[in-house]
């Protein structure tokens, strides 16, 4: 099959939320299925240029009575080695990636190019700046289309066309032979709405989970992979303890990792310093500014938290919840934010007001995610909706379990510890703990759920585990502890049912082409 794919932004260049992450992956399993896979997207700041690259085309524009002229820069991703092409012009690079003039210059862009392309069999854009390209391309190319919503919230501005007066968003869905969101419980979740009801009404709407690649969320190759996101800059084994690890040896290795990165921060602020400094042009990220300190032994429970900074990601049930369980519960936060600026000032002012009991680091560091889930004991994402989320998966990956809410793709994705393990101890599948209620309360039972069958009721435990042993475990990362079974169920979770390798997502989204295909021409 012949598929083009529409994306703002793709990781690790361009890319600072989840989107990006899962157009890195995406075309590259599609690829592997046999398919011909065209990957289009924008040249922001130059990053995608400044690397090795030719020019396959000059494109002229018209915008707003104004001639616009676009190299089309084709060029290879980094790691998972499909082809790129991106339009570049040295002025409308600079803009936000976000900037809607963008993608609605990005819509005749893509018609253009397209234009020489033979055999086209269907054109998928991922949410709402790609919108309009869908539009145009079903109008004025006649192809088959698809439109992949990762968030309904964003629908871009409103704009005409054909008469229709929608969102971005709205122009893509209504334009489109086939619709999906990215889980199937988020599908159901939003199914209803007005806009999707009545623009989805005689076309197929499907929920496919996104997944992660193991083979660079990967325990065992989390040096390599930090030394790439800093574009082999930064080594951290000049800086702390860190070691590649599995699952034979992860209970081991990741309170290492911890004490040495979090309880001794002294190194991680130097690593944080030496990535400020280092030249970025060509990758994705920007400074780091570290707020508040932690202090804490070995044994002290360590929770992470990574997302963007926007008021979806649950920051109102941080503010109110963490200070009180971390003092209540002796447990230590870090987190890694970046986004809206109302909501980054928020977070630096809560980490100063809590000395020696949360770390936060505003701004993008690719490089350090993956130790703040190797690091961490647990991870939090209590998001007020959630079409699939990433975090929880990547975290997991590294053998973390993770206290969310069950809302959408969380819910899909983490296999919560029963409420009463006295009743259903599955302590030997659970990943995490998923909580229903959207406020304090809900939240704060989520994390003391976790830390007290994890680190403080080890004896109770005991009672409702098969050991192979007699005794019962004194450390939360002894052999056969709650913890340590949380961690290889994490790790045996993301490599058999969420990874793109062994999940039937590509094959699905290879699915939603075929009947975007028949809608269109039968």
């Amino acid at each position: 099959m012949k598929i083009v794919t529409l994306t703002p932004t793709i990781a690790p260049l361009t890319s600072i939320g989840g989107l990006g992450d899962i157009l890195e992956d995406l075309p590259k399993f599609l690829k592997n299925l046999g398919n011909e896979v065209y990957v289009i997207t924008y040249d922001h700041q130059n990053k995608i240029s400044k690397r090795p690259h030719e020019i396959v085309k000059k494109i002229e524009v018209k915008y707003q009575g104004s001639k616009l002229f676009f190299d089309v820069v084709k060029a290879v991703h980094p790691s998972s080695n499909f082809e790129i092409f991106a339009f570049s012009n040295p002025e409308i690079n600079q803009l936000d990636s976000w900037d809607p003039i963008k993608y609605e210059i990005f819509a005749d862009l893509v018609v253009s190019f397209l234009s020489d392309i033979e055999n086209i069999e269907c054109v998928s854009g991922h949410d709402w700046p790609c919108g309009l390209a869908i539009a145009k391309c079903h109008e004025k190319l006649n192809l088959p289309t698809t439109l992949t919503i990762h968030n309904e919230a964003f629908k871009g501005p409103i704009i005409e066309y054909k008469g229709h007066i929608f969102s971005f968003l709205e122009h893509g869905i209504y334009f489109s032979d086939a619709v999906n969101t990215v889980s199937p419980n988020h599908a159901e979740e939003i199914r209803n709405l007005d806009f999707l009801k009545k623009l989805c009404k005689e076309k197929p709407f499907h929920g496919i989970i996104n997944g992660i690649d193991t083979d660079v969320y990967s325990p065992e190759s989390i040096i390599e992979r930090m030394k790439n996101l800093s574009n082999g800059k930064l080594n951290p084994k000049d800086y702390c303890y860190i070691e590649n690890y599995d699952i034979s040896n992860a209970a081991v290795v990741k309170p290492k990792i911890k004490e040495s990165w979090f309880c001794k921060c002294e190194n991680l602020k130097k690593y944080i310093n030496d990535w400020n400094e280092m030249d970025k042009s060509n990758i994705s990220g920007s400074d780091i500014e570290i707020h508040g300190n932690i202090k804490g032994k070995l044994k002290t429970p360590m929770i992470g938290f990574v997302g963007r900074a926007t008021y979806q990601k649950g920051f109102d049930l941080i503010f109110e919840t963490m200070p009180e369980v971390l003092e209540e519960n002796n447990a230590n936060f870090v987190l890694v934010s970046k986004g809206e600026k109302s909501i980054e000032e928020k977070i630096k002012d809560f980490a100063e007001s809590y000395p020696d009991k949360i770390m936060a680091l505003v701004g993008h560091c690719p490089p350090i995610i993956p130790i703040i889930y190797a690091g961490c004991d647990w991870t939090v994402v209590p998001s007020l909706w959630e079409p699939c989320g990433l975090t929880q998966m990547e975290s997991m990956s590294y053998g973390t379990p993770v206290i969310a809410r069950n809302t959408g793709g969380l819910s899909d994705t983490v296999i919560s510890l029963h409420p009463d393990p006295h009743k259903n101890p599955n302590f030997d599948i659970a990943t995490g703990v998923l909580f229903n209620d959207y406020d304090k309360y809900g939240f704060k039972w989520g994390i003391e759920h976790g830390l007290y069958w994890s680190f403080y009721n080890l004896e109770e435990a005991c009672l409702f585990i098969n050991y192979k042993h007699v005794h019962c475990p004194e450390s939360p990362y002894e052999e056969n502890s709650p913890l340590y079974m949380l961690i290889k169920n994490c790790y045996h979770h993301v490599q058999k049912n969420l990874s793109w390798q062994n999940n039937d997502s590509s094959e699905r989204y290879r699915a939603l082409f075929g009947g975007a295909m028949y809608k269109h021409y039968f």
